[in-house]
């Protein structure tokens, strides 16, 4: 069992190093951002942390969801055994991820929480997303005050992503109203709770008009789902409270309404029309769904979404015209499944099914707790309306490649809630054997993940800094350590061959050309990049390679009309 401070050193690990926290960065996702790079490292601390703690006698699995989950996961790496060379480096990042994820998660199941405990985890997350909140703020009523610089007019906290930051404002909202309203988290002292109440209360007043300030369509159905849930699942057995959480919410997003008409048109509060955006994602539902029904066994390769689905689009007749580049369906479910086939939509499968069954799980138990007086009633059925808002989003979105916290925070909230489902019947424990093994394996594999992520985080700052610097001189780009240099292959040759472009205009070799137009040809069969297109053409053409580059120019007017070196 492990003890109350080795689980306030977690959370304070947790609070430290997720909230609020910048490090300046060029964008994109997975480990381009220092700040996903740094929490995977937490988790990794956190795997470390608690494998010493537990003796190799008492690990345990459970048998309601982990085995599905585990199960889905393998299933999901068979068809990188077909995968094609030029997408396999992205999909078994994607993979190994789930792995971790899956070892971070087997690990969480180990720690015993009381319901003292518990109360404590989720107060420590409300924190993160109270200082998520206040940045948002800052960015919105005093932009040159936040110590996040703003780009644009929405606001985005520290994820750089509204939809990112209004889906943890919405998984915040869910965790006020169930400490809100459940009396089971009650403090016995009345001064510790009354500031507990106005805490919450406070929560859930800026919340809803936060989320409303936001403008994430994913944020508002999230919001307003978990709250109409909670105030249904619960409205019948505390109706006092649910009644003072409804005025809230309804305060809360009255303010939210208010100030932006208030704000007009023009203002930062502003409404800003969603239709371009909601046609966008139409059509690419539309245009995944048709690349499934054309290769629905075997899918069109782990890691080729991308380049697969902009050449599909722009190979129909009529062709569909091009609005966006992605890398992405806005669905999580679909990239397995269109990428691989009827075998990953098992593995998705799979791990739905254990999902549904901890729902399911928690709907009965809480019935039964309720019935039986328990202190605990009803917060197996909240934790599955607080998993809500990030599940969701995956299904717009891709949340977990942008926020490595959301997925820490998801995979946390969703073991602690299997532990409760499962009950002493539901845990099998194992041998001793495997526990010794994993007792050698998690620390060596942990301290592995934080070597990694170290290296990391230091390729993408020395990454940044030369981008930032114009890529005129790369000699630290190049000096990387082998480790940075395999996490980043990918930004860092694209930065060497840009770098060559300008060394191009300085020296005129045309090896350096040569060289370029090779790397190119690689690169676009991964990758659809207007730049690289545009430069990859003049090569061509000062080659002399010119029916090579009129089709390429053809191609790249496709995926960009509305650029004049195409035309």
């Amino acid at each position: 069992m492990l003890t109350d401070k080795i689980l306030f050193f977690s959370l304070n690990i947790l609070l430290l190093s997720g909230t609020g926290y910048y490090i300046i960065n060029q964008g994109a996702s997975g480990l381009s951002l220092p700040v996903n790079t740094l929490l995977w490292g937490v988790m990794a601390l956190l795997v470390l942390f608690i494998s010493f703690r537990v003796a190799p006698g008492k690990y345990f699995v459970t048998t309601v969801a982990l085995l599905l989950f585990i199960s889905g996961i393998a299933v999901l790496a068979i068809p990188l055994i077909y995968a094609e060379p030029a997408g396999l480096p992205r999909a078994g990042w994607r993979v190994a991820a789930l792995f971790a994820g899956a070892v971070f998660y087997f690990a969480w199941l180990q720690v015993r929480l009381s319901h003292a405990l518990r109360q404590g985890l989720w107060l420590v997350l409300l924190l993160a997303v109270a200082a998520q909140a206040a940045l948002a703020l800052v960015q919105l009523f005093a932009p040159d005050w936040a110590w996040v610089p703003l780009r644009g007019h929405r606001v985005y906290g520290v994820f750089q992503q509204p939809n990112v930051l209004a889906s943890f404002m919405a998984t915040g909202l869910a965790l006020a109203l169930m400490l809100f309203l459940l009396p089971g988290f009650t403090l016995r002292q009345a001064r510790y709770e009354h500031c507990r109440q106005a805490f919450l209360g406070a929560l859930l007043l800026v919340l809803p008009a936060l989320l409303v300030w936001i403008q994430s369509r994913v944020g508002w159905l999230g919001g307003a789902l978990v709250a109409l849930l909670f105030l249904w699942r619960f409205g019948a057995l505390f109706p006092a409270r649910c009644k003072q959480a409804a005025l809230l919410l309804v305060a809360g997003g009255l303010i939210g309404v208010v100030g932006m008409l208030w704000a007009g048109p023009e203002g930062g509060l502003g409404y800003l029309s969603h239709d371009g955006s909601n046609q966008a994602r139409w059509t690419m539902l539309r245009d995944t769904l048709r690349m499934i029904a054309e290769k629905p066994l075997l899918g069109w390769g782990y890691g080729g979404f991308e380049y697969q689905f902009l050449h599909f689009r722009i190979n129909q007749t009529p062709p569909t015209v091009v609005t966006e580049i992605a890398n992405h369906p806005h669905n999580e479910m679909l990239l397995w499944w269109v990428e691989g086939g009827l075998v990953a939509l098992l593995g998705m499968g799979l791990i739905i099914v254990g999902g549904l069954r901890l729902v399911c799980r928690a709907w009965h138990q809480d019935r039964q707790a309720f019935i039986d007086g328990r202190r605990c009633a009803g917060e197996p059925t909240a934790l599955c309306f607080v998993l809500l808002p990030m599940a969701l989003h995956t299904q717009l979105e891709y949340p977990f490649y942008l926020s490595a916290l959301h997925f820490m925070v998801f995979l946390m909230v969703l073991a602690t809630l299997e532990r409760q489902v499962s009950g002493v019947m539901g845990r099998r424990p194992l041998p001793v054997s495997m526990g010794v093994m994993l007792r050698t394996l998690l620390p060596v594999a942990s301290a592995g993940v934080v070597v990694l992520m170290v290296f990391a985080l230091l390729g993408g700052l020395t990454l940044t800094r030369a981008e930032r610097a114009g890529l005129m001189d790369i000699t630290a780009v190049r000096a990387m350590p082998g480790l940075s240099a395999w996490v980043h292959q990918d930004r860092k040759g694209f930065d060497e061959q840009v770098h060559a472009l300008l060394l191009f205009n300085q020296t005129q070799d045309q090896a350096l050309l040569s060289g370029y137009a090779q790397w190119a040809n690689g690169y676009l069969k991964k990758h659809i990049d207007r730049n690289v297109y545009a430069s990859l053409y003049l090569i061509l053409k000062h080659q002399g390679k010119n029916t090579q580059a009129e089709r390429l120019r053809r191609e790249a007017l496709a995926f960009f009309p509305d650029d004049p070196r195409f035309m």
